[in-house]
């Protein structure tokens, strides 16, 4: 990792953590699937961190995203892995699905994720 790439994560974590609300990270990971009842289990990873919610722009509406879906922006350090749209977000005792994901980086290295949420 290179130094600037080094000195954009800690950064936007910095500024992520001062003007960031509580968020819960819950990173998804599918079990074993169980042949009698045909349910797969999951096991829930919790991850308390600060994000940035915000409302989406109504210029990026389309048929993946609605207009009153959110935007909730995370520094990539505070997290030890990439979200995927298989894990969802808690803010304010509400489950939001991930519906979209964009990854800023820098040199291979990621800085900060946009997450667009759906409640």
């Amino acid at each position: 990792m290179s130094r600037l790439s080094k000195a954009a994560r800690k950064v936007s974590s910095s500024v992520i953590g001062k003007f960031g609300g509580n968020i819960i990270f819950k990173k998804i990971t599918n079990g074993n699937y169980n042949t009698t009842t045909g349910v797969i289990s999951e096991s829930i990873t919790s991850v308390n961190i600060k994000g940035i919610l915000q409302n989406v722009n109504l210029r990026e509406t389309n048929d993946l995203v609605k207009e009153n879906d959110k935007i909730c922006i995370i520094a990539a350090k505070d997290l030890n892995f990439t979200p995927t749209t298989s894990d969802k977000i808690s803010i304010a005792n509400i489950d939001y699905q991930i519906i979209r994901i964009f990854i800023d980086e820098n040199n291979n290295s990621n800085i900060k994720y946009e997450l667009y949420l759906r409640a």
